[in-house]
């Protein structure tokens, strides 16, 4: 809870300096987020590697999701006159949501059978 009355506390504070959203001003402090998140994300996965076998599905949403926003940050021209950059960014999400969803499943059945030892 106290998580999440910082996370807001943040994100008003940041909002209430503008009137209008400036988009370079967006564009960084969502580059920083997530910044922090992957390498927090990172680090897990590095300190569990060993522990959980299907910890490498997150190191590679990671690494996806990483080159997944290089087109979203590079703009240029659509390729045959329909894709462009934001266009391959969003097709370039539809697999790394897919490999994210099949690592939360693994890693609850994980939590799931690690609990049950614990209890039994």
């Amino acid at each position: 809870k106290q998580w999440y009355q910082r996370r807001v506390a943040i994100t008003a504070g940041n909002l209430g300096f503008y009137k209008k959203i400036d988009y370079g001003y967006n564009m960084r402090f969502n580059i920083c987020i997530a910044t922090i998140h992957h390498s927090l994300l990172l680090g897990w996965g590095l300190w569990n590697w060993s522990h959980r076998p299907h910890i490498k599905k997150a190191v590679w949403v990671i690494v996806l999701s990483t080159m997944a926003v290089l087109l979203e940050l590079g703009d240029f021209p659509p390729i045959w006159g329909v894709f462009d950059a934001h266009a391959l960014w969003h097709a370039a999400t539809i697999p790394i949501t897919k490999i994210w969803w099949d690592f939360i499943v693994e890693d609850c059945v994980y939590e799931y059978l690690r609990y049950k030892r614990k209890v039994v």
